[in-house]
């Protein structure tokens, strides 16, 4: 930024934007300062502005009690706000940030049916099935998303099956046996006999949902049988847990 633009009305405000937003992220700095940063981001308005203070749910505060009393006052507080505002703002920070859980929330409070599934579509191009250094935001987005009750749910849960994150996988393992869809057997079973999958957690974990569901798997028996391990036993048809 030039002499000029620094006294120039925008470079002014440009100027107030970062400080603040860099304020709201100082995990080490003082409640009050954090406080008073945020509300000048609020009173500004703008979607840069909230996009920068959405940040704040980024860091945790050195006390965690305040940590939480903030990060909940926030959240209330962007409840409060127009939905012009709020929604493209959280669409903008779902797909920068690592950390989204709580904005996935607000989404979830604020939008539409067809808002939400704007940002998730949106989200799921940003997090396919494949290598991330870092998959926090791809398992809180999933986290999401078994949440919702909608049909398309357990085909794109389905598909984090294959995602070479061990993690991601047996998120979406549990994920697709808390839903309990027949139709999410096929997947499973692949998972299961896959060669490749070196996790034995994720394998049991298969079985023991595999089991505490009762599904037949009598279609699957020749596969079911050679991954069937200590925990559990197979008859041919049921997998039950020792």
């Amino acid at each position: 930024m030039g002499l000029k633009d620094f006294f120039s009305s925008a470079g002014r405000t440009k100027s107030k934007l970062d400080k603040y937003i860099k304020a709201v992220q100082n995990q080490y700095g003082q409640s009050a300062d954090r406080y008073y940063a945020m509300e000048q981001l609020l009173e500004i308005g703008t979607i840069p502005a909230i996009v920068g203070l959405m940040r704040r749910f980024t860091i945790n505060a050195s006390k965690s009690i305040e940590d939480e009393e903030e990060k909940g006052w926030l959240y209330r507080r962007l409840l409060g706000l127009p939905k012009d505002v709020v929604l493209p703002a959280a669409k903008e920070f779902c797909l920068e940030s690592e950390n989204i859980a709580w904005v996935l929330r607000v989404v979830e409070e604020l939008a539409s049916e067809q808002q939400e599934w704007d940002i998730l579509d949106a989200l799921l191009a940003k997090h396919p099935p494949g290598y991330q250094r870092d998959p926090a935001a791809k398992v809180q987005m999933l986290t999401h998303l078994q949440e919702l009750d909608d049909p398309r749910v357990p085909g794109i849960l389905a598909q984090y099956l294959d995602d070479p994150d061990e993690g991601v996988r047996f998120f979406a393992v549990e994920a697709l046996l808390d839903i309990a869809d027949e139709g999410s057997l096929a997947p499973l079973v692949k998972r299961l006999g896959e060669p490749t999958e070196d996790s034995l957690r994720l394998r049991s974990r298969i079985l023991t949902g595999f089991a505490r569901l009762g599904w037949d798997l009598s279609a699957h028996r020749d596969v079911v049988a050679r991954h069937i391990g200590n925990d559990h036993t197979f008859d041919g048809v049921h997998v039950k847990e020792r």
